[in-house]
């Protein structure tokens, strides 16, 4: 039993710090709460994440929510005054942390039944240990500067104190591969200065409201990857992917870029942006009309190889088994030059080597992807020929998966054909 409790708690902890290198950092004081208020608000979270993914039945990313509660039940076996109650949350400690050893090793078998039936147990756990705590510092909500994610305060109104900023509920992501966006609470609308004609430079205005017509600002968008509005732009045909960060201009809401589509066709364009007041990721999207014809969808064979500006990018899933809908697969993406060298100079790209943004056919459903390792912050850092990534389609189907990189300064999308299976 405990070599089987250190190899696990190894497993663990290997798997906490890549979850927490991801596009949410989690600060220290969610990873090792300082107090009970704060460790019961770790746990309360955290175990609200674990139930949903129990339900949805990602058991391969339990093991990234439940470990999270060890170390706030650690703090909470600090209080020890009374002795006699101090007794009793050390006995507490050995259960609950045998608890989540439960829950974490029938996840890790892929046993829904066997990890349904411990975080049971540990719900039950919970129950008695809140019998030692004021219900106040149970049920005590965090908030936190998103500037600052240090500062926290169980007031929600008082305002940080380095920056003023006001503050957010704390929130940990039930997932660190995908979160479903939320339903956009904002509109987007489009404005070019003339139909889209190919090979035609345009310039576009973007407004982005509320659905009460206020204006939505930059300071109410949280930075994402460097971005707090990332526009992926594509035709109907799904062969002409565009990736643009539009500037403000002096109209409040309104954001300009310009690009140049390969098609005469309309393109559709989804806003990548989580409102700082939810944190919860949305796509709102808008038509923007073209001259022509769209093109009909081309060849949906697989297609897991592929040439883009002379290079060489090649798609592989983990253990050469396609992609299944609502599950997650490890896919691995190698990259090449002319002569089949592995390519080594790939530059940071928003913080990242690359970056993977799908479509599915519907002409609705976006994925966006990025590699495993967490934010790359400095410049003169290089990537490849490998990188990792966590795929979890959410639905079944085809989509275009675009690839992009920068080398040499040139920035480069590579597609992949990729068929879901139901």
């Amino acid at each position: 039993m405990k070599r089987r409790s250190l190899a696990l708690a190894l497993v663990l902890s290997l798997t906490i710090a890549a979850a927490t290198r991801g596009d949410v950092a989690l600060p220290a004081n969610v990873l090792n709460p300082p107090n009970a208020t704060e460790a019961w608000n770790v746990i309360r979270l955290a175990s609200a994440n674990v139930e949903r993914l129990l339900q949805e039945k990602r058991l391969s990313e339990v093991i990234t929510q439940i470990p999270l509660c060890s170390p706030a039940l650690r703090t909470l076996a600090k209080d020890d005054k009374p002795p006699e109650r101090g007794l009793r949350l050390k006995k507490h400690l050995q259960k609950g942390l045998a608890l989540i050893d439960g829950v974490a090793a029938a996840s890790v078998a892929n046993d829904l039944a066997a990890a349904s039936k411990a975080f049971g147990e540990w719900r039950d756990f919970l129950r008695e240990v809140e019998k030692e705590f004021d219900p106040k510092i149970v049920n005590a909500d965090i908030s936190f500067c998103p500037m600052h994610p240090d500062f926290v305060s169980t007031d929600a109104a008082t305002p940080c104190e380095k920056c003023s900023m006001k503050l957010l509920p704390r929130r940990i992501p039930y997932s660190f591969i995908y979160v479903p966006p939320g339903e956009p609470s904002m509109l987007l609308n489009a404005a070019a200065d003339g139909p889209l004609t190919a090979g035609r430079k345009t310039e576009v205005k973007v407004q982005l409201k509320r659905r009460d017509g206020s204006p939505v600002l930059l300071d109410d968008l949280m930075v994402m990857h460097t971005q707090p509005i990332h526009l992926l732009i594509v035709d109907p045909s799904l062969e002409d992917y565009h990736h643009e960060h539009p500037t403000a201009t002096a109209t409040r809401g309104e954001y300009a870029f310009s690009f140049t589509p390969k098609k005469s066709s309309s393109y559709r364009i989804w806003a990548d942006v989580v409102p700082v007041a939810t944190g919860v990721q949305e796509y709102p999207a808008v038509e923007l009309p073209g001259t022509g014809k769209a093109d009909p969808i081309g060849s949906r064979s697989g297609r897991y190889t592929t040439t883009a500006d002379g290079l060489n990018f090649r798609l592989t899933f983990a253990d050469g088994a396609l992609p299944r809908n609502q599950q997650v697969r490890a896919m691995k993406i190698e990259v090449s030059d002319a002569n089949g060298q592995p390519l080594r100079r790939l530059e940071p790209l928003m913080n990242a080597f690359a970056h993977l943004v799908g479509f599915y056919d519907d002409y609705r459903t976006v994925v966006h992807i990025h590699p495993e390792g967490g934010d790359i912050l400095r410049d003169d850092l290089r990537g490849g020929p490998m990188m990792s990534f966590k795929f979890y389609p959410p639905r079944a189907g085809f989509l275009r998966l675009f690839c992009q990189v920068v080398v040499d300064g040139k920035t480069i999308f590579a597609p992949f054909n990729v068929n879901v299976a139901p």
